[in-house]
């Protein structure tokens, strides 16, 4: 059978489910009828006729305790004709779950065993009994009410898989004080001993589950029942939403102290390392300050007279603190920054040239091209170029740096041709010196005897 196969054209089957009884599959599924899901168990063909009878039989009882069964049929599949049987779903929490993880207080554990054996009481008036009683069949709904489910199912399909036998009412009324007994104590029935029982169980339980711990238990139902009639059903109305809160397995318990031991040990070891650690390094520090101790001591006895204590000394002098360098000044009224001096005199040969230079330039008188541009500064303080070419005279004065002698030269060019213009043209306009004769040039001058001689010719045009 796969997901998807619909069975007796109402029951769709949507996912397979686990299942504790070997040879039957078990699914969950669709009712298309109802609209809602439901529990489909597909059965073995050896026990298909047993299983299709007592199950219309469960059918026909009407107990909220017991899970309803829906449907039965066979169907003719791919893999060949089937019986199935269409089971109540109930949500809510199952006692196999429960119980796999967690131990039941004595009031809830009382109320779940009497809600499961007034269900069995009911089939067995009925002439049922249902053969395969365990925790895995039995859920508590939110509303906390216990259901018991595979009636005329588990018992045939179990005793047909080797599991128990054909079912009866000494077996189911044994099977309830297992039950019991692993609820009240989060142990294997087998296991179990009196001294595992917890205290104010009922005078009736409490010899009812020390019976069974004996090996002589009930033999009917109704002997159960009797025995839990103080069990109150109202304990499990918040049993499903609170089982997370419900006490651990003594397994569990010990697992869960064991690991919580191994933390601490652990905890304690990484703190035991890390001290010894911190010892360890104070230790070092020691050693090295011993050795460094040593090492002094060595060097004084090892030096000349007073020269360590010489060292020590200049060494405990406050050391020189460096002076950030001034900003750039942007007039004339700035002050020029003063050149620190060393603090200690045993550093004084070891002055820079730069030093001993502006020591040298720190009071000086301003040249002539510095003046004039200070003064053009006054006059026009907003002139950028002017404040510039200030600044950049008054540096070149207090550094001592090299006279820029490109604008000297065009200046004493510019002027020299000036002058020797003015000379030319001084020359040009003064008049000629009256002794000064100038002869006049010969071959201009006309010949008067032939000037006088000569006519002119008619034109012989004219």
């Amino acid at each position: 059978m796969r997901s998807g196969t619909v069975l007796g054209a109402r029951f769709t089957l949507l996912e397979q489910i686990d299942h504790d009884i070997p040879g039957v599959s078990r699914f969950l599924a669709q009712d298309s009828r109802l609209g809602r899901r439901t529990v489909v168990d597909v059965i073995p063909r050896e026990c298909a006729a047993q299983v299709r009878s007592d199950a219309t039989r469960a059918s026909r009882l009407r107990d909220p305790r017991l899970a309803r069964i829906i449907a039965t049929g066979q169907e003719d599949t791919e893999q060949g004709p089937v019986t199935y049987v269409a089971i109540e779903h109930v949500p809510g929490a199952v006692l196999a779950d429960v119980l796999a993880t967690h131990r039941i207080d004595p009031r809830r554990a009382l109320a779940i065993t009497a809600g499961t054996a007034r269900a069995l009481a009911v089939a067995r008036a009925h002439g049922m009994s249902h053969g395969f009683v365990r925790p895995s069949c039995i859920t508590v709904s939110p509303r906390g009410r216990v259901v018991v489910a595979g009636l005329g199912v588990d018992g045939e399909t179990a005793a047909a898989a080797g599991l128990n036998a054909a079912p009866a009412e000494a077996a189911d009324a044994r099977a309830l004080t297992q039950l019991l007994v692993r609820a009240l104590t989060g142990i294997d029935p087998a296991e179990a001993t009196a001294d595992d029982l917890p205290d104010g169980l009922p005078d009736q339980a409490r010899s009812l589950v020390l019976a069974s711990l004996r090996g002589a238990g009930p033999t009917t139902v109704a002997q159960v029942v009797a025995a839990l009639v103080a069990a109150d059903s109202r304990a499990l109305v918040d049993f499903a939403a609170t089982v997370d809160e419900l006490p651990l397995t003594p397994r569990l318990e010990q697992e869960a102290s064991e690991r919580a031991l191994r933390e601490a040990q652990e905890a304690a070891r990484r703190e035991s390392e890390a001290r010894a650690a911190a010892r360890a390094l104070v230790k070092l520090d020691t050693l090295a300050s011993a050795q460094r101790t040593a090492d002094a001591a060595l060097a004084e006895e090892r030096s000349e007279p007073g020269l360590h204590a010489s060292v020590l000394a200049i060494l405990a002098e406050p050391a020189v603190q460096e002076t950030p360098p001034a900003p750039e000044p942007e007039s004339i009224t700035e002050s020029i920054p003063a050149v620190d001096r060393p603090a200690d005199r045993h550093e004084a040969a070891f002055d820079t040239l730069e030093i001993m230079v502006a020591d040298q330039n720190r009071v000086r008188e301003p040249g002539t091209w510095e003046m004039i541009l200070a003064s053009l500064h006054r006059r026009f303080p907003g002139s950028a170029t002017i404040a510039r070419s200030h600044r950049r005279a008054r540096e070149r004065a207090i550094h001592g740096g090299p006279l820029n002698g490109a604008r000297v030269v065009l200046v004493v060019a510019i002027v020299g041709v000036a002058f020797a213009v003015m000379l030319a043209l001084g020359w040009l306009d003064s008049p000629l010196d009256p002794d000064i004769v100038i002869e006049q040039d010969p071959t201009s001058i006309p010949n008067p005897g032939v000037t006088a001689t000569l006519e002119p010719v008619p034109d012989p045009s004219g």
